[in-house]
């Protein structure tokens, strides 16, 4: 049995959480919700919502799959 390195869509989950990060930072940056947050607590948030934004999708995709 071959042992794979990598999983197969790994280069596709990593590009999904690139742009998934990049939205939740335009969120952060422009949403008035945010603007009263400090530097840490923002980056803070970019993290959380990238996260949860990414298990979200990844779930979503996974359920659609099947």
């Amino acid at each position: 049995m071959q042992a794979q390195l990598f999983h197969e869509y790994a280069i596709y989950f990593a590009l999904g959480f690139l742009v998934i990060y990049v939205l939740a930072q335009l969120l952060v940056s422009n949403h008035p919700r945010f603007q009263a947050f400090t530097a840490i607590q923002k980056s803070v948030a970019v993290k959380v919502l990238a996260l949860l934004g990414f298990i979200l999708a990844y779930v979503s995709v996974t359920l659609l799959a099947k």
